[in-house]
């Protein structure tokens, strides 16, 4: 055994977790009443300070997302599964003692990851979670910045990572739920659409697809023109996206999609000009 004082008994606040650095281990001290607890300092969850939380009656309470843990066990309540490693402390004249041995020795089955000498690296969430799926990303790019990703930092279409767009492969028609059986592969078929087919100008596509919204000055102008001619070639139409309209992008198409975000006043004037307008209740 090999003891090591990290605290005086008498400077310990009744219910205030107390954060210690012990061999590179984060502990948390836990004074309430005559009873005290050293326990592993990290949540179970996403390892985050135990320090950093709260004492709720007979819990500890993470402050990041509000796991408990017993004072007395570390065990959780919610959870008996989930538990804080309590290590061995004692009182002797005044100090508060824990044995280094022990602490070395839990050490060595649970090596520690966090680099302290690393940009927010005892803060740092190595796993992160379904619903937090970027954590470890936004680390990244605060340690590296763009170095490793180009000055223009990643490229996804509209903002969303390729791989989880929809993808053809997720299709699947159920034969025999379809109102029509399936013509055989030489038969020509029609692929026109009408939207609107009751409305006094009903909007007319030769292919059910059109090409999507991105506004100019996200795209070039020559980009957009040679979008909305290719379009109006396939026989469908453009969107003009929420940001500004470009007139030569509208004269090359004859099913221009004006797309009218609350955040950008237009005109009535403006707006008949139009063939078709996209509303969208707020800006993102």
């Amino acid at each position: 055994m090999k003891p090591l004082k990290i605290a005086l008994w008498s400077e310990l606040s009744d219910r205030k977790p107390i954060p210690v650095l012990v061999e590179g281990i984060d502990l948390v001290i836990i004074r309430w009443d005559e009873q005290v607890s050293v326990l592993y300092g990290r949540c179970k969850h996403r390892g985050a300070l135990m320090a950093d939380g709260v004492v709720e009656g007979d819990n500890i309470i993470c402050g990041v997302h509000g796991w408990d843990y017993r004072l007395a066990s570390g065990v959780s309540a919610y959870n008996n599964s989930e538990a804080l490693d309590k290590f061995q402390s004692w009182v002797e004249a005044d100090g508060l003692y824990v044995d280094v041995d022990e602490i070395l020795a839990w050490k060595h089955q649970h090596p520690q990851p966090y680099d302290r000498t690393a940009y927010q690296g005892a803060y740092a969430d190595l796993h992160g979670t379904i619903e937090e799926p970027s954590t470890q990303y936004i680390h990244q790019l605060a340690r590296e910045g763009l170095s490793k990703v180009g000055h223009h930092g990643p490229v996804a279409a509209m903002g969303v990572p390729a791989p989880t767009l929809p993808q053809w492969d997720d299709l699947q028609f159920v034969t025999a739920q379809l109102a029509r059986l399936p013509q055989l592969d030489d038969v020509s078929v029609g692929t026109e659409l009408v939207i609107g087919p009751r409305a006094k100008q009903p909007l007319k596509l030769d292919i059910p697809l059109f090409v999507s919204d991105m506004s100019f000055g996200a795209l070039s102008e020559e980009a957009k023109v040679a979008l909305a001619k290719g379009a109006e070639l396939a026989g469908t139409g453009i969107c003009s996206g929420e940001g500004g309209m470009l007139p030569e992008e509208q004269a090359a198409n004859g099913r221009y999609f004006y797309e009218l975000a609350s955040a950008l006043g237009q005109t009535h004037t403006f707006l008949n000009t139009l063939g078709v307008t996209q509303s969208i209740p707020t800006q993102r």
